[in-house]
Formats: structure tokens, C-alpha cells, sequence
């Protein structure tokens, strides 16, 4: 049980920390946060909008992550629940998956083809769990969808997410799947665990981050363009965002105009609060157990 909460914590701390607005690789960050459930794991996460029967119509942005650091051991768990934190991410990756590997898992549902699993009826707080072994989805003998996603990685289990995004456009879906090589993964109890207790958390975030109605990725921020909105976020002026990033004002400038558009912000004040993850006011939905105003 403390085990548990220790991957929830971890999780949960990396969820937080994801960006308020919509970046081009944010789903690869969300996957990123989802690989603290276990080591090794690969993790996919996606935007997408289904039909009825889960044939995906369009994905607005979709994110592929490895772990990148080992397990903790239990006695590493407990002393760092007893500080009051969890530990950072280790510099190297201890997880040989390749980069071309998990590109190919961004664009596994870009094909409009069906998602592989059947999204169940959603519990009181708006999402749904399941896994992929007991129900056959990853037998060699069932090459279906969720074969060929996670066929380089050789899963012994895939966990399976979905979470329903509310919005004028019935249908949007926050995708997760989670899956490792680990023989122990087929025992997946504690990381079931702090899944569902981080799902309501991380849809609450996508909506922050991407708004009520579906989104082009391609007018989400740039990492320069983020790299200038964080260091407003800091009171930092335009000359000194131009001499740390050693680039022109007028360039900085253009970075802002750039934000302030695609943030459909209106002041300087409005731009660091929708970076900061606050809703502008009118949005009445629920997430989970979150209501958003």
C-alpha cells in the first residue's frame, strides 16, 4: 500500500509539472510522467476524437515516452516518502528502446484505424482501466491494433486508458497506454493503482493545456516560443529574454506576438495565467471528481 502511494506521488509530481499550454511534444512529456509507474515501460498518449465504435476520426496529438530511470527498492521509497519527496529522473536512460521506435508509436493511430480495445463503460469519475493480457490483446494470435503499436517493445502487459475530454465535440478522448517488458508488470496492482488515482489529474492538465475543442498541433508552442513564455512567467523583459537567449529583441518580440495569438491572450497578465494553468472563466465542465469553472 505505501508502495503505491509512492508511485502515486511520483506520478502524480510529474503530472503537475506538465505545461498549462498546448506544446508540440506535450503528449511526449505526459507519456514521460506515466513511465514513473514502472521500469522498464514505454508509455503512449494521445488526443484523438472516435466514433461510436472506437474508430479514431482524428488525432489531435499524440506522445511516445521510455522510462528513464531504475526502480526504487523499497528501503529508497520509504526514506524518500519519510523526506516528503520523490527523486529526480537519472541522466541516463536504462531502457534501450529506440528512438524510431517510439515515432512509429506517435503515428500508430494516424492511419484511422480502431484503437485495438474497447473503451468500457466509464466509472463515477469519468474514466476507464483495463488491461491488455487477460484480454488477449497481445497474443501472437491476435495481430490486431495493439500488436502492431507495441510489437518493437515485446510487453508481457499493457495497461489501457481512456479518459473522456468534455467539449461541444462529443467523442474526444485522452488516450494512455502503458506497457513493460518487466515478467512482475503481469502483476500490475500497485501501477493500476496510481493510474487511476493520476488520470483524473493528468485530464484535467490536457484540458488546460489544449482547451475545450480540438486543436491543429501545429499551432501549438514552439520550444523557443516556450522558452520565452516561461521566462515572462519569471518577470523577465523582453531585453533580457533577448541577451539570455542571446537573440535580437525584435526576434523576442515576434516570439511574443506569437504567444499572445496563439494563447488568445489579451495582456501580459492573461498570457503568464494561462501558462500558469488557470481557465479562463466560463468553462463549466467536470474531470474526474474536478469541476472546472
Amino acid at each position: 500500500m505505501k508502495l503505491a502511494a509512492v508511485l502515486t506521488s511520483r506520478v502524480m509530481d510529474a503530472v503537475g509539472q506538465l505545461p498549462g499550454v498546448a506544446t508540440i511534444d506535450w503528449c511526449d512529456r505526459a507519456a514521460s510522467a506515466l513511465c514513473r509507474l514502472h521500469h522498464p515501460a514505454v508509455a503512449f498518449v494521445t488526443l484523438v476524437s472516435l466514433d461510436t465504435r472506437g474508430f479514431v476520426m482524428d488525432v489531435e496529438a499524440a506522445g511516445a515516452s521510455r522510462s528513464t530511470q531504475p526502480p526504487l527498492s523499497c528501503a529508497e521509497s520509504f526514506a524518500l516518502i519519510d523526506k516528503g519527496r520523490t527523486r529526480g529522473p537519472s541522466p541516463h536512460l536504462a531502457d534501450t528502446i529506440g528512438d524510431a521506435a517510439l515515432a512509429t508509436m506517435r503515428e500508430s493511430l494516424h492511419q484511422g484505424d480502431w484503437i485495438g480495445w474497447a473503451i468500457g463503460q466509464l466509472n463515477e469519475n469519468l474514466w476507464h482501466l483495463s488491461t491488455a493480457l487477460p484480454l488477449g490483446l497481445i497474443s501472437p494470435s491476435n495481430p490486431g491494433p495493439i500488436i502492431r503499436r507495441w510489437s518493437p517493445f515485446k510487453p508481457v502487459d499493457v495497461l489501457l486508458t481512456a479518459t473522456a475530454i468534455p467539449g461541444h465535440k462529443p467523442g474526444r478522448w485522452l488516450i494512455a497506454e502503458v506497457g513493460s517488458s518487466d515478467p512482475s508488470f503481469t502483476e500490475s496492482n500497485r501501477e493500476q493503482a496510481a493510474l487511476s488515482a493520476a488520470l483524473p489529474t493528468l485530464a484535467l492538465r490536457l484540458y488546460t493545456a489544449f482547451g475545450k475543442e480540438p486543436v491543429n498541433i501545429k499551432h501549438a508552442l514552439t520550444p523557443r516560443e516556450e522558452e520565452v513564455l516561461w521566462r515572462l512567467v519569471s518577470g523577465m523583459k523582453v531585453p533580457e529574454i533577448a541577451e539570455e537567449l542571446e537573440r535580437s529583441p525584435y526576434t523576442v518580440h515576434d516570439h511574443v506576438k506569437s504567444l499572445h495569438r496563439k494563447l488568445n491572450a489579451k495582456s501580459r497578465g492573461e498570457l503568464v495565467a494561462k501558462a500558469l494553468g488557470h481557465i479562463k472563466a466560463g468553462h463549466d465542465h467536470v474531470i474526474g471528481s474536478v469541476r472546472v469553472k
